[in-house]
């Protein structure tokens, strides 16, 4: 009987596979004896209660899986939560999930990625293991990632993936609905061929991730109203109608959560369910969407009830209005206001509005985030040129660039002020301006400064913008050019008449590329190394005594140099009389030497002046 235990304790170990073997020998060596038929049943049941020990873990991880999402409010800790998992009971050195936007997708949040490169991987939909999964269509699966011909590889991928050492990936895609959203991962450093199980494993929490917010959050609502009403029988009526209100307001707040995440649309529905006008705040307290602009309801709101609706992460009913903050743990993200005083018992309908109101500037912010690091791309190729451009080039904005539709290359330094907010208004601004079918704006950092990609029939609205813009930022302009291959030529043109404006110390000015010529050149050199002497010292005797006795000298020897140093049509764009500019022309020539009008220094003269000229606006 001893040995029967000894048995049995071993196939209930299947995680110690050589114990069981031992006691198959002795079992055989003993005086009963055991066949080889009887040794492979042991082995095979042994088996069977290995996968049900991983298929108990499983299940075990996607229930906690679901109480994260059921329980926390933080939509990146529930996703790095589930790739944690994922990792952790797969064995893999590293889990991601990805993300699908309209053309591409992207890793969203990952686990044991060593890289920033490939923390931020984006891959065009139908590409690579990553690329292939997001089109939902099957698993995608390879030994050896860098080797495997049957993807579809794209150099500058396979270098972040050779700089991460990535070898095998397993790919499920996650589908809600019938649609795809993006895909969970696995992957190794080594060679390795995913065993069912494993994929079996993946598969299944890929789908229970895509799920289980949906599904908690529906049970935790039943769940909630079945106990109110058993434990009172007494307003069953109540209750109910309760259960059909909250029903209806989470069906709404959902239609309008899938209506493309439109604040205004947003608003307009909650105001409907709600029966009272309301403002959208940001966290800086700044109106973003107002149902009734006169009635003023963003003053209305006072510090104190602000300040109680955050503490307390409750709705706060004051005498006219009821205020709800929109948090993410502990991050204020934008604060409702109501315009009346809710009754207590609707104050959780309120709070369930924030909490849409969150998820939608959640989404609003890594929607913003993502349209940034792509602008940044598409700009960044387009200015390296030659081949990158290719993988720009099917862009919307930029794919209809040619000889009928040109485009303008902008480069902006905003000096102190805030280049991603004037990024931000660039778009919006222009935005209205473009119809349907036409060029955008693609707007992005490039080194120092912002680069604008504009249509030429709206560079009007930037350059308007831009006058107006906190600080005065300086513009570089190029020329329209009707090619994306002619884009890096463009930038350089606007690059060098932005580093022009620099030299010279001013501030709100802009400049055409080329406009500024072999100024331009100067400037850019003196850019690269101030300790080169300016040009603009040949004519400092002019602007000292300009500055000292509030004369044009300065502006009268840039007409004559302008003019061909014709006296008559130096006086025509002077509005003076022929006989001033020649007295102002003595005066020059006692500034500046009797020499000044000579070839050789009349050159180094005509110069400066030119420099000169570029910082102001009416020259």
């Amino acid at each position: 009987m001893s040995q029967l235990d000894g048995l049995l304790r071993a196939v209930a170990a299947p995680d110690d596979p050589a114990g069981l073997e031992r006691e198959i020998a002795a079992a055989r060596e003993s005086a009963r004896g055991l066949d080889e038929s009887d040794a492979d049943a042991l082995r095979a049941l042994a088996r069977r209660l290995a996968q049900g020990a991983r298929r108990e873990e499983l299940l075990r991880t996607v229930s906690s899986i679901a109480v994260d999402v059921t329980t926390r409010r933080d939509v990146v800790g529930v996703l790095h939560e589930i790739v944690r998992r994922t990792r952790l009971l797969t064995g893999a050195d590293m889990a991601y999930i990805a993300l699908n936007t309209a053309d591409t997708t992207y890793i969203r949040e990952s686990d044991g990625v060593r890289t920033e490169e490939y923390r931020t991987l984006r891959m065009p939909i139908g590409y690579g293991v990553l690329g292939r999964a997001a089109t939902g269509r099957a698993i995608v699966t390879t030994a050896d990632y860098l080797a495997d011909a049957a993807l579809t590889h794209i150099e500058e991928i396979d270098e972040i993936v050779r700089g991460e050492g990535v070898r095998s990936i397993l790919a499920v895609p996650m589908t809600l609905r019938e649609k795809v959203h993006g895909a969970l991962l696995i992957a190794d450093r080594t060679s390795r061929e995913y065993p069912p199980e494993t994929v079996d494993i993946v598969d299944t929490l890929s789908r229970h991730a895509s799920v289980a917010l949906d599904n908690a959050r529906r049970f935790e609502e039943v769940t909630g109203a079945l106990e109110r009403l058993s434990a009172q029988q007494d307003e069953d009526e109540e209750r109910m109608v309760e259960l059909h209100e909250i029903l209806d307001l989470d069906a709404g707040l959902l239609e309008a959560l899938l209506d493309g995440g439109d604040l205004e649309v947003f608003a307009r529905r909650v105001r409907e369910l709600l029966g009272a006008d309301l403002v959208l705040l940001d966290a800086g307290g700044a109106s973003m969407v107002e149902t009734d602009p006169d009635a003023r309801l963003s003053a209305g709101v006072s510090a104190e009830a602000l300040q109680a609706a955050r503490g307390t992460g409750t709705p706060v009913a004051t005498g006219t209005t009821t205020v709800a903050c929109a948090m993410s743990g502990s991050e204020h993200l934008g604060t409702l206001v109501v315009g009346r005083a809710l009754a207590p018992r609707l104050l959780p309908r309120v709070q369930r509005v924030a909490v849409f109101f969150g998820i939608l500037l959640l989404l609003g912010r890594a929607e913003q985030d993502d349209r940034r690091r792509h602008d940044r791309a598409v700009i960044d190729a387009l200015v390296r040129g030659g081949r990158e451009v290719d993988m720009v080039r099917e862009d919307p904005r930029v794919r209809a660039v040619g000889p009928d539709t040109p485009v303008r290359l902008l480069t902006i330094d905003a000096f102190e002020a805030d280049a991603g907010a004037l990024a931000e208004r660039i778009r919006r601004e222009t935005s209205g301006r473009i119809g349907t079918g036409e060029l955008g704006v693609v707007v992005a950092l490039h080194g120092d400064h912002l680069s604008v990609l504009v249509p030429d029939a709206v560079t009007g609205v930037v350059t308007d913008l831009l006058r107006s813009a906190a600080d005065g930022a300086n513009a570089g302009w190029s020329s329209p050019v009707g090619s994306l291959e002619q884009v890096p030529v463009a930038h350089r043109s606007a690059e060098r008449a932005l580093r022009s404006l620099a030299v010279l110390g001013v501030r709100g000015r802009s400049a055409d590329g080329e406009r500024v010529g072999m100024v331009g050149v100067i400037a850019e050199a003196i850019h690269l190394d101030p300790s080169l002497t300016s040009p603009l010292a040949v004519i400092g005797p002019l602007e000292t005594y300009d500055r000292e006795h509030r004369t044009e000298l300065t502006r009268s020897a840039w007409a004559f140099a302008e003019s061909g140093r014709h006296v008559p049509r130096t006086a025509e764009m002077l509005h003076v009389h022929p006989n001033t500019v020649r007295q102002r022309l003595e005066r020059i020539s006692a500034l500046l030497g009797d020499d000044w009008r000579t070839p050789a220094r009349f050159l180094d003269v005509h110069v400066a002046l030119r420099m000169w000229s570029l910082g102001r606006e009416d020259s």
